[in-house]
């Protein structure tokens, strides 16, 4: 008779060993549950960007556009009627991006601000735009897409790290568009 108490003692033991293990096996462990939520922020940001990229893409190609414009005049306004608001439609889009994660919305914070900071120096520059400083400050204008332009590396760069810890595969846009033409 002692057999039986024996075996049910073990399988007492036994179940109340595996239990939690059987736990652990059947659902998500806590990093899988936050990388399942990382990737559901990640497509629902990916899903904006061919958007966003597309109005920035008519930024510099209204840039582009007015640089090749000689008469002053007409240089403003192709910068007030076609430069900024493509730029304003591009920064706005930018700001309303779903980042959905505190760790994504600091990496994309940097480019928006950068973007926030040309926006600026382009009202500047067109409210300030004469004869006699058309050069200086078109030229403190480019060191400011020039700093633009390290912030979208930055943003890559963390980006794609961002990507990669939540096991998703950052697909680059097919061509890259520059900061400035």
């Amino acid at each position: 008779m002692r057999l039986p108490s024996l075996l049910i003692a073990l399988f007492v033991a036994l179940t109340a060993a595996t239990a939690p293990a059987c736990e652990s096996i059947t659902g998500p462990s806590e990093l899988q549950r936050k990388i399942a939520h990382e990737q559901e922020v990640i497509a629902a940001y990916s899903a904006e960007v061919a958007k966003v990229d597309a109005l920035q893409r008519r930024f510099v190609e209204a840039w582009k556009a007015a640089n090749e414009l000689k008469e002053l005049k007409a240089y403003r306004d192709a910068l007030e009627g076609q430069v900024l608001p493509a730029l304003d439609a591009y920064v706005k889009a930018a700001e309303a991006m779903p980042t959905g994660s505190p760790e994504l919305a600091e990496i994309h914070k940097g480019l928006v601000d950068a973007y926030r900071g040309a926006r600026e120096s382009f009202q500047g520059f067109t409210s300030e735009l004469s004869e006699a400083n058309v050069e200086s400050g078109y030229k403190a204008l480019l060191e400011k897409m020039d700093a633009v332009k390290k912030a979208e590396a930055a943003y890559l760069e963390k980006l794609k790290l961002y990507y990669a810890k939540n096991q998703v595969d950052l697909v680059p846009a097919p061509e890259s568009t520059p900061a400035r033409p």
